[in-house]
């Protein structure tokens, strides 16, 4: 892993690939959504309820998992460090989940073993009174890439990136992003097979649908 942190890819967005945990505040001013496919949380809820079976996302389908650091406060130069080391810790974790499952018996992919594991966690939330979150409880949607990436075997790749400039985004995503920093997780090898102009384009569009802003 390269240890230079302040890295451009070649669309000249800032790219951080130095990995060191560390902990604080930044943890938990940060957020986390499975973006792609676009009805990803439909599809869920409709699994839950029995109306549709494992896999509800097919082969050939993009998958995005997008990681917000700095939500509110946005990321300062002395939290990049901080940052990374998280992102480091959270790609190595769902890694290591996705490997499980690989390497686990057929029945942890069994669709009545997933739906199950869904609902006591829908019911862990409810006992948190945190029943509105279930559907986009960050636990679920997370096993939710790491059973389908396992179930058809696919590779997997992370990218960190900003924190972003307001000169790097569009007026209608600035307020969202413009000092923050975003890692993404697509089930593909690399960049290029995830048949994008840029891996941010799908990001960019969700912060643009999820806050009502007008290109």
């Amino acid at each position: 892993m390269p240890s230079i942190c302040d890295m451009r890819d070649a669309y000249g967005y800032k790219r951080v690939k130095c990995f060191v945990f560390s902990a604080g505040m930044i943890v938990a001013d940060s957020h986390m959504a499975m973006i792609l496919p676009d009805d990803v949380l439909s599809r869920i809820s409709e699994f839950i309820a029995g109306r549709r079976s494992f896999p509800f996302i097919k082969h050939s389908e993009l998958m995005c998992m997008m990681y917000l650091y700095g939500k509110v406060g946005g990321v300062g130069e002395k939290e990049i460090q901080e940052v990374s080391s998280l992102s480091q810790r959270t790609a190595s974790q769902l890694g290591q989940e996705i490997e499980l499952y690989v390497n686990s018996s057929v029945a942890k992919l069994d669709p009545e073993y997933i739906r199950s594991k869904y609902i006591n966690r829908q019911l862990q939330l409810a006992v948190d009174n945190k029943s509105d979150r279930v559907v986009g409880d960050p636990t679920i949607v997370s096993d939710c890439f790491a059973q389908h990436v396992a179930y058809y075997r696919q590779d997997f790749f992370f990218e960190l990136y900003g924190p972003f400039k307001d000169a790097e985004l569009t007026s209608d995503i600035r307020p969202m992003l413009a000092g923050r920093m975003i890692m993404t997780c697509y089930n593909r090898k690399g960049a290029q097979e995830t048949g994008l102009a840029h891996p941010l384009i799908p990001v960019y569009v969700w912060f643009r649908d999820h806050t009502g802003a007008k290109p």
